[in-house]
C-alpha cells in the first residue's frame, strides 16, 4: 500500500474490564499499579506482544508513522469510579489534542467492557467524543477484547473495529495488526470500510467461550472462511463479558466489508445464528467440590497436577481473589498431597512479613473483600516465602504488581497470599513466589476458563469447580436488573433472537 506510506497515526487507549458484581469501585490506583504511560513507552509497554505491538508491526511494513500519545490499563475489577474515568478521559484527550492537527488517523486500544458509575458504555463514549472532535471522515481504528460489550454507539463512531478471535486470548498481537490494516484500508481511500453487525439475546459465562474446542470452534472456523471472501476486510464475534449490569447485554457478530453493507449483514447474520444455535452447548456446567476431591484422592497420578479452576473468584474476570471456598473445604477434607492456592488478603500478607520467613502465624484469612460471598476462616501456618509481588506476566504480556506477597504453608496447603488481586491466566505468580506448580498434587487457579492455554498442556486434568463468587458461571443466580429482556439463559422461551 504505497498510498499510505508517510501517513501518521496517533496511538492511545484506556483498557479495563469491569465486573458489576464485584464489591466497591475501582480507583486511579489500579491504573497506576498496572499501566499509566505517555509518549514512546506507549509502544513498548506490552513488550511488543500486545495489540500495540501488532499495530507497530503493520505500520512499519506499510510505512505508516505511529505517534504514541497515552495508554492506561487498570486490569479488571469493580465498576470504575466516575472521577477516575473522567480523569483518564481528560488526560487522553489532552494528550491527543497536542497531535491531532498533525496526524491522519487515531488507533485506540480499548477493551470493550469498561463501565463507570454513570457510563454503561465507556468505549462508546470515548469513540463518540473523539468523533465529535475530528469530524465524520477522520479514520479511527479500534481493537477490542473478545469479551467486549459491543454497542450501537461504538458502531456509529467507526467501522474500523477488530476484536480478538481466540479464547483463551492468544492473538493480542494479531488483533492490533488487523486494526492497523483496517486503518490502512481507510487511509488508502479506495473502497470505504463499512461495518455490519448483528446483536443477539444470548449470554453465557466465560467457561463456555473457548474457541479452541467445543461449540464455538465451528463458529470461528466459519469466521475465518468469511474473512477470506472477496470484499471482506475483517470479521469478529464478541462473546460479551458476562458479569456486566448494562442495558445492551448480549453477544454480537461483526463483519467489515469494502463498502458492501448487504454482504456484511448477510454474513454477520449467519455468524450470529450459528452462535444462537449453540446456546445450549455453551452453557457450562461445573463439578461439585466433594466429587473433585474424591476423584483426586482416588487417582494414582503423581507426574502432573490436577488443575482446579475457581472461575467464580477470577481476578481476570473482575473478582477480588479473596475466595477461601476451596481452603475451607480442604481444611476438613484434605487432599493427599501438596496443594497450591491463592488468596487476596493484604492484612494476612502483612502479618507474614511481620513474622518473617520461618515464622508462624495464626490468622483469619479470606472473605474480607467480598463478604457477600465469603467469610474468613482461621488457619495456622508457617511463612516459607516473602516477595514483592512484582513480576512479568506472559498472559497478558505486561508487568503485574500483586503487592507484598507471602507463601503461608498450612499442612500440605501452600497459600500464596497477595495484597492485591492477581491474574492467574498463567503460572508466573506461582513461579515468582518460588513454587513449581508442576510438582503439586492439585493447584487452584482463579480463572474463568482462559487458564487452559498455559496450564492445560502441563496438567493431568483440568477441572472447573462449582463455587460462589462475583464471576459465578450460573448467571441467573446473580442480581441482574438492567439488561433488556428477554435474554437467554434468563429467559428460555425466546422466539426472535435478534436485538
Amino acid at each position: 500500500m504505497a498510498e499510505v506510506r508517510g501517513k501518521r497515526v496517533a496511538v492511545a487507549g484506556i483498557t479495563f474490564e469491569s465486573n458489576s458484581f464485584a464489591p466497591g469501585l475501582t480507583h486511579m490506583d489500579a491504573f497506576e499499579r498496572y499501566l499509566l504511560v505517555k509518549g514512546p513507552e506507549v509502544l513498548t509497554a506490552g513488550f511488543g506482544k500486545d495489540e500495540i505491538g501488532g499495530a507497530v508491526s503493520v505500520a512499519n511494513e506499510l510505512g505508516i508513522e505511529l505517534v504514541p500519545v497515552f495508554a492506561a490499563d487498570g486490569g479488571c475489577g469493580p465498576t470504575v469510579s466516575d472521577e477516575t474515568y473522567e480523569s483518564l478521559k481528560r488526560e487522553l484527550f489532552s494528550e491527543l489534542s497536542e497531535v491531532l492537527d498533525s496526524v491522519d488517523g487515531v488507533y485506540l486500544r480499548l477493551h470493550g467492557a469498561m463501565t463507570a458509575e454513570s457510563y454503561e458504555d465507556v468505549e462508546g463514549d470515548l469513540i463518540k467524543s473523539l468523533r465529535a472532535i475530528v469530524g465524520p471522515d477522520f479514520p479511527i481504528a479500534v481493537s477490542c477484547d473478545f469479551h467486549a460489550h459491543f454497542t450501537e454507539k461504538m458502531a456509529q463512531g467507526t467501522a474500523l473495529i477488530a476484536g480478538y478471535q481466540t479464547c483463551p486470548h492468544l492473538d493480542f498481537f494479531e488483533t492490533g495488526a488487523r486494526a492497523m490494516r483496517l486503518m490502512a484500508a481507510e487511509l488508502a481511500e479506495t473502497k470505504k470500510p463499512t461495518i455490519s453487525y448483528r446483536k443477539i439475546k444470548l449470554m453465557a459465562s466465560s467457561e463456555g467461550h473457548d474457541t479452541s474446542f467445543g461449540p464455538l470452534r465451528t463458529v470461528m472456523d466459519r469466521l475465518h472462511e468469511i474473512e477470506k471472501l472477496p470484499g471482506v476486510l475483517d470479521a469478529t464475534i464478541f462473546c460479551t463479558q458476562p458479569w456486566l449490569e448494562v442495558t445492551e447485554l448480549g453477544w454480537t457478530a461483526l463483519v467489515v466489508t469494502e463498502d458492501d453493507p448487504e454482504l456484511g449483514q448477510k454474513l454477520a447474520d449467519e455468524l450470529a445464528m450459528m452462535m444462537w444455535d449453540r446456546r445450549e452447548a455453551v452453557l457450562f456446567r461445573k463439578e461439585k467440590i466433594a466429587d473433585i476431591v474424591a476423584e483426586i484422592n482416588a487417582s494414582e497420578s503423581s507426574a502432573k497436577p490436577f488443575i482446579l479452576a475457581d472461575g467464580s473468584d477470577s481476578p481476570s474476570a473482575g473478582s477480588k481473589g479473596d475466595s477461601n471456598y476451596l481452603l475451607k473445604y480442604l481444611l476438613e477434607n484434605p487432599i493427599n498431597g501438596a496443594v497450591y492456592m491463592t488468596v487476596t488478603d493484604a492484612a494476612v500478607a502483612k502479618k507474614c512479613f511481620d513474622a518473617g520467613k520461618g515464622g508462624k502465624i495464626t490468622s483469619q484469612i479470606g472473605g474480607t473483600l467480598s463478604p457477600v460471598f465469603f467469610t474468613p476462616v482461621e488457619v495456622t501456618g508457617e511463612v516459607i516465602t516473602l516477595c514483592d509481588g512484582i513480576y512479568q506476566s506472559k498472559y497478558p504480556s505486561k508487568m503485574f504488581n500483586a503487592g507484598p506477597t507471602a507463601v503461608l504453608k498450612v499442612g500440605d496447603i501452600h497459600i500464596v497470599v497477595t495484597s492485591k488481586p492477581a491474574f492467574m491466566l498463567d503460572y508466573e505468580l506461582y513461579l515468582h513466589a518460588g513454587l513449581d506448580f508442576t510438582t503439586a498434587k492439585a493447584v487452584q487457579v482463579k480463572s474463568a476458563g482462559s487458564y487452559r492455554a498455559y496450564y492445560g498442556p502441563l496438567a493431568f486434568k483440568c477441572i472447573d469447580m462449582a463455587s460462589p463468587g462475583s464471576s459465578d458461571s450460573r448467571l441467573p443466580k446473580l442480581p441482574f436488573t438492567k439488561p433488556r429482556r428477554p435474554l437467554w439463559p434468563f429467559d428460555l422461551d425466546i422466539v426472535d433472537p435478534w436485538y
